[in-house]
């Protein structure tokens, strides 16, 4: 049996029973137990249990409606449209006219369901579709109840309605005049958004981040909030936000705000190759330039950071990547001078720290590439030093924790 068809099945350690079947009608919303949903199937589900698994479904399929006319109209259509389901003008559709069918898959489109729950649904209906047409060959069975009670309430009519994230509401967010915190509730609410909506949300937060015009602190919480919502953002959203941003460009080599944006949403991974490569060569460039000025060194570690460190850099030039950030942080010999008399190391501390976190957080781990530049001329000499030596293994370590 495949993972998928796990999916459909109760947990081992449930327990079918009456009690147990029962039981789970407490965890119910509200709104439902007034509306006498509980005592109804309560009373029927000794003598009628067909009855009772239908009343449950037929009441999680309204309350999947309700839902989508919560979450409107405007999405409501446009999601129907892109995945050919029924046109949808108005509320009297969702509510009246869209079949049991088109509602389990508008609910999962839309994001009420996550594809698990969308497929335990459909079983669902499958299930309640037999119990019409029961015969004596067939009556319902405690799996059946079951699996009904528990996919229902489990996925639908224990949860409450998502309050759909709207452009206006982040709007409210960024601008708050200092530097935001970003909440479970808001990260909650933009996963469950649909496509459509997240990428009215990004589109807005990119281009608040470009405005010049906006306050820095205004301009940062959009790239904070972009980067909170990174991981949620579904890859189609991405992909289009990918699209966008090369054209944009008009054609140009990759900018700064660019390679920036691009890392905070996780859309760099689909930027043409060739420019991705000129521009990592460019930042290269700008490695060799700031050679032993500490301040230059702690400015072009920091851009490295900031676009997203190694992890869009093209194969055959990270090595000189990696040479230039082991010699910085490692350093030269200190004890001379008079800013070095009771300094061992001379090095960047601004880069320093920079410089390890793009090491711990690359994945893969380097640490084979730092271990192999033990051999190389021109850190090989200076490791002679017990001090710059101890700063090398310290960033073996940091490479490999993750």
């Amino acid at each position: 049996m495949g993972q998928q068809d796990n999916d459909l099945m109760p947990r081992s350690n449930d327990e079918v029973s009456p009690a147990s079947i029962k039981g789970m009608l407490s965890v119910i919303r509200p709104v439902w137990q007034g509306k006498g949903l509980i005592k109804r199937v309560e009373r029927l589900l000794p003598v009628d249990p067909s009855s009772a698994c239908q009343r449950l479904f037929n009441a999680a399929i309204f309350d999947l409606r309700e839902k989508i006319v919560t979450v409107g109209v405007d999405i409501a259509r446009e999601v129907a449209k892109t995945y050919r389901l029924p046109p949808i003008e108005k509320d009297d559709d969702i509510l009246e006219n869209y079949s049991t069918t088109n509602i389990i898959d508008l609910s999962y489109r839309i994001g009420l369901l996550l594809r698990p729950e969308w497929r335990r649904i459909q079983r669902c209906y499958e299930i309640r579709k037999d119990l019409e047409h029961e015969d004596n060959e067939y009556e319902a069975v405690l799996e059946d109840c079951f699996y009904i009670f528990k996919s229902t309430i489990e996925t639908v009519l224990s949860q409450d309605p998502i309050e759909l994230l709207k452009v206006v509401d982040v709007k409210q967010i960024v601008e708050e005049p200092s530097r935001i915190t970003i909440t479970e509730e808001l990260l909650q609410n933009y996963d469950h958004a649909p496509e459509l909506r997240q990428q009215e949300i990004l589109n807005f937060l990119i281009s608040t981040a470009r405005n010049n015009k906006q306050p820095d602190v205004v301009r940062e919480n959009s790239f904070e909030i972009l980067r909170h919502f990174k991981t949620r953002t579904k890859t189609p959203v991405v992909i289009e936000i990918a699209k966008a941003l090369e054209e944009k460009l008009d054609g140009k080599p990759i900018d700064l705000f660019t390679a920036k944006v691009g890392h905070a949403v996780g859309a760099t991974s689909y930027f043409k190759k060739a420019k991705i490569k000129d521009y990592y060569n460019s930042i290269l460039n700008d490695f060799k330039k700031a050679g032993t000025d500490w301040v230059k060194q702690a400015k072009s570690t920091f851009l490295l950071e900031d676009i997203g460190g190694f992890s869009y850099c093209p194969a055959d030039l990270r090595n000189e990547f990696i040479k230039y950030l082991v010699l910085w942080y490692i350093g030269e010999p200190g004890g001379y001078g008079y800013w070095g008399r009771n300094r061992q190391v001379f090095n960047s501390d601004a880069a320093a720290p920079i410089i390890t976190r793009i090491f711990k957080n690359t994945s893969p781990n380097l640490t084979n590439d730092i271990e192999k530049l033990r051999k190389d001329n021109d850190i090989k000499p200076i490791l002679a030093n017990k001090y710059i030596l101890k700063r090398f293994e310290n960033l073996l370590d940091y490479s490999g924790r993750k």
